[in-house]
């Protein structure tokens, strides 16, 4: 997890000025397919695709489901946000998905909201706050 998070901010800072360069989509287009590349590679390699072969029509549909609202579609918005924002800024909005899946939990499959999640989505908005707070001169 914290190679993910040192990776994502990596990302961030460094892929400013290249997509700066470039467009936001191209840049984002040749990252994806690099990626997607790489994954066939190593699925094709380690035998991992032929399960593929066994999948139905709603495993093919909740894939590509996540494939493009939650991969690509997610990530067009944070390059999008990249181009306009700083990495900072942009890197906060990560900090609102526990919110959403918090109160999306509770209203989609009943999850109660327990104390210990009312203090996490406290602690969540206090570290927004602290964040995207400008310090003041003493």
């Amino acid at each position: 997890m914290a190679a993910a998070v040192l990776c994502m901010a990596f990302y961030n800072v460094l892929s400013r000025p290249l997509i700066r360069r470039s467009s936001a989509l191209g840049f984002l287009a040749v990252g994806m397919g690099a990626g997607a590349a790489a994954l066939v590679a190593v699925g094709a390699f380690s035998g991992s695709l032929a399960t593929l072969r066994a999948f139905g029509a709603s495993q093919w549909i909740a894939g590509l489901y996540l494939g493009i609202a939650g991969g690509a579609l997610a990530f067009i918005l944070w390059v999008l946000a990249l181009e306009r924002a700083s990495p900072t800024r942009v890197a906060n909005t990560m900090t609102v998905n526990p919110i959403a899946a918090g109160l999306l939990a509770k209203q989609l499959v009943g999850e109660p909201i327990t104390v210990s999640l009312v203090a996490g989505l406290i602690a969540v908005c206090a570290g927004i706050w602290i964040a995207t707070s400008e310090a003041k001169p003493a």
